[in-house]
Formats: structure tokens, sequence, C-alpha cells
């Protein structure tokens, strides 16, 4: 839960292309005067008729383009949040408009307009000036609340706008400032919450008593509001004992599939520390040297892929924590996670019948050694979970693997 701008944007790269091609476009159609190629690159006239709108964080401008033959394209200057001095350029056949983004605030905003031959000449500029409407960021953290639930906090929140901001939280118990952690995650375009949020430290424990949690937004230019801060006291969670956990229909010596797996490795993966590797039961062995991974040998298996957790008994699930086979990053990039309790298992050989709760699709990092944790918002009653890799899941591998699987909740 814990982005680079390219040097030269794609955008001048386009314009310079368009601007190369109008310029041999002009050459082509120019005569020879003594050897030599004439090109008009007269200043053009001024760009007329600008108006202007204000958006979130944002100005339009529109504008008419001068009809002189020189004119190439249309330089806008302006001042960024940052205080950087910036500029767009918009050919002529991108048209007479324009968006300025990434503004952080309703200051008034300065633009020069200048009209330009293909070598930049121009008469001068035409300035305007306008101030954005408040930014998304920043309205989108007034809405923020929190509550309460096992393990952390629902993050409730509103967004309007058609713009995705990030909501950041950092958070420590108001007993230790010590005990900390932080946490991101997108608040999509005209989305609303709640999202879940585990209060978790460092070391990956879950902070328990009053928490302080300081709540900030930001947009895709690195704007970032104040951190609103705000009290919340999680319900205490704990990771659930997997010494009776089983997968059902789980055959050590096969790697065919089960009503409760797509499939595992049992002849290719090897044994690791006196422990069966490329077996389901490689998640829950203690060892993160020891993994999952579907069949790669006999048979060759591809995605999806997915298994079927039995946990003995029924639990209060807060989240769900998977890890990756240490130091491969080949594997799934995402999962989806269901649920079940006893009563919705009524015929247990045969689980496609069962009562499935869908908590949706999570991203997964195959690049991350790290546990990853993965909160169901609605903190269900299970026995059962089920993980599944669908094709749009696929890592740069064929079959999924995971080193180790925990569950953290109540009883």
């Amino acid at each position: 839960m814990k982005k680079d701008l390219l040097k030269f944007p794609l955008k001048r790269v386009l314009l310079s292309t368009v601007i190369l091609c109008s310029l041999s476009a002009i050459i082509s159609s120019c005569g020879e005067e003594e050897g030599r190629i004439s090109v008009n690159d007269a200043a053009p006239e001024k760009v007329t008729n600008i108006t202007t709108k204000a958006g979130p964080g944002e100005v339009t401008l529109s504008w008419t383009n001068p009809t002189s033959s020189s004119f190439m394209y249309t330089k806008i200057e302006y001042t960024n949040a940052k205080g950087e001095k910036k500029y767009e350029l918009i050919s002529k056949e991108r048209g007479s408009t324009a968006t300025i983004k990434g503004f952080a605030n309703t200051d008034v905003q300065s633009f020069s307009l200048f009209a330009c031959s293909v070598r930049g000449n121009n008469s001068g500029a035409v300035d305007v000036s306008q101030a954005p409407d408040s930014p998304a960021f920043l309205e989108v953290v007034k809405t923020v609340t929190l509550a309460p639930v096992l393990g952390g906090v629902l993050v409730d929140y509103e967004n309007n706008y058609n713009t995705t901001v990030v909501i950041a939280l950092d958070f420590h118990a108001a007993s230790d400032p010590n005990k900390a952690g932080s946490a991101k995650f997108q608040a999509p375009a005209k989305s609303k919450g709640p999202q879940l949020v585990m209060l978790t430290d460092a070391n990956n424990e879950f902070l328990a008593g009053e928490c302080i949690v300081n709540v900030s937004a930001e947009d895709e230019y690195e704007n970032a509001s104040e951190p609103k801060a705000l009290k919340a006291t999680p319900i205490p969670a704990m990771k659930i004992d997997r010494s009776n956990w089983t997968f059902p229909g789980y055959n050590e010596n096969s790697s065919d599939g089960t009503i409760g797996y797509s499939s595992q490795e049992a002849i290719g993966e090897g044994n690791q520390d006196g422990l069966k590797n490329g077996r389901v039961t490689s998640m829950i062995d203690s060892s993160l040297k020891t993994y999952w991974h579907a069949s790669w040998k006999t048979p060759s298996t591809s995605y999806p892929h997915w298994f079927i957790l039995d946990m003995g008994k029924e639990i209060t699930v807060a989240s769900v924590e998977l890890t990756r086979r240490q130091g491969d990053a080949r594997g799934q990039k995402g999962q989806k996670i269901y649920t079940c309790t006893e009563a919705g298992a009524a015929d247990p050989g045969n689980p496609n019948s069962w009562s499935w709760m869908d908590h949706g699709s999570f991203a997964f990092d195959p690049n991350n050694n790290a546990p990853q944790s993965f909160g169901l918002s609605t903190t269900p009653r299970a026995r059962y979970i089920k993980v599944y890799f669908g094709t749009e899941h696929k890592g740069t591998g064929g079959q999924a693997m995971l080193a180790d699987l925990n569950v953290y909740g109540a009883e």
C-alpha cells in the first residue's frame, strides 16, 4: 500500500513531429532560388478572442488562431504550483483550446499566449488571468470521516470530480508515537467510500487503543492538502492460529487439482529443509523458504489458478495476508478474494454450490518480498476463504505462486 515524469513530455514530442512535418510540407512546396530553399518564418499575428474558464485546480483557455501563413503553434507560458516557469505548445492542427492543470489553490493565475512560426518567431504575448476553482484534492479531504472496525478503520469519502485523488493516512498509537504506520489509496473519479485501512505498525502488528490518524489528499502533480487530524479506536484483531487449517481434497503426492485448489506442483519443486515444496500446504508451514506453485511440469497449467482455505471453524475476518515466493517476481499481480460461512457450504463436496461472498479484486506486488495485507471492509464471518487468480492477474510467468498465507481477525 505503501511516479517519474518524462523529461520531454510526449505531447512535446508529438508537437515537434507535427512542426517538422509541417516544415517539410512548406519546404517541398517552395521553389528554389539560387540553390536555397525559402521558408516563411515571419512572426505571425497574435491570437485573438481569448476566453477563460475555471475548473477544479485548472483553467481552460480558448482563442482564435491567426490567419498568417507562417503560423504553426501557440505557446502558453504560466507558473505552476511549485513556482516553476512552464509552458504548453498547441499546434495549429490541435486547434485553439488548452486546459492547464495542477494548480494547488484558487489564487489568480497569469497566462501568456504567443502565436509562433516554425522557429518560434512571434509578435509578442497576449496576457490573460483567471483563478481556478478549488482543486479536487482539497475538496475530497474535507469529506473524510473514520469509523473503527476490526483491526483498522473504514475511511469514508466522496469524490464528485472527474479526476482521481489519492488519500494518505499517517497514524500512530495515542499512547506511543513510535508505534506508527502509513497507508495510501486511490479515490477514483466519481466515487465514494468506504475504504478499509488496517492500522498496523512497521512490524505489521495491529495498533491497539486510541489512534491519531492524520489524513491528507494528493493529486498527480504532487500537490497535497494540509493533514486533517482525526481519532479512532480500532477493534482489536489477532493473527488466527493456523494449526487446524486445511485445503479440501488435499493430496500431497499429486499435482492435479481437487475441489480445494486448481493445481499444485508436487514433482518439479523438490523439497526445502525437509519440507515438501510446491504444495498448497507450503503456504501454512511457517517457512518462507517453501511455497505453493501452480502445476507446470505434469500437467502444465495456465491462468486462472485458485485455492480454498478451510480454517476449521468460523471466525470474523479482518484481512487476508499473502506473501510472494521470495525473490521471484514472475508471479501474479493481483487476486480476488471470496469468503463463505459454514452454513453457506451446505454440500461440502461441491464448493461451486457454496454461497460465496465476493470481496472484489486486489492488486498484488510481485516484486515485494514483504507480506501484503488485503482488508475485507465488511469484516465477514467465514470458515472458508477462496483466493482466485484470474487471467487479468497474470504476471510475467504462467503460474501463480505464494510462500505464505495468514488471516487476521477475531474468533
